[in-house]
């Protein structure tokens, strides 16, 4: 069995959009792993951003936690569907499942893991104000 980087990686493509704005870094371990992810798929982009949710809605997620954004896309960059929110992420398992998730290429919100799940923990977060 190969080892989880070493997994063969969806062809679909794809850019892959981190918000590093919140406040809180960064897992050490998710950028090395996002960057192994898009380096195996031949046709995927990974670009670092600023908020992305607007200042307002960051201050109040919790936990905080950097967000993914995945917009799939044709190899000219042409979007093709919706973008998937993913995160916060916060843990490494959260870290190792949204690799999984993004090197799969089956990008359904309902093959993301729930905690994943962007605008489950947004409306959650929104209730505790």
């Amino acid at each position: 069995m190969p080892a989880p980087d070493e997994q063969r990686a969806t062809g679909r493509p794809f850019t892959l959009a981190v918000c590093t704005a919140c406040g809180t870094p960064p897992d050490d371990g998710l950028m090395p792993a996002l960057r192994a992810v898009v380096s195996q798929c031949p046709h995927a982009i990974l670009v670092v951003t600023r908020c992305l949710l607007g200042e307002l809605t960051c201050a109040t997620r919790s936990p905080g936690g950097p967000m993914l954004l995945l917009q799939p896309c044709t190899a000219e960059r042409v979007p093709v569907a919706a973008v998937q929110w993913i995160g916060p992420v916060v843990t490494g398992d959260d870290v190792r499942a949204a690799c999984d998730w993004i090197r799969a290429g089956r990008w359904t919100r309902e093959t993301l893991p729930v905690r994943l799940r962007a605008e489950l923990n947004l409306a959650r977060a929104g209730r505790m104000n």
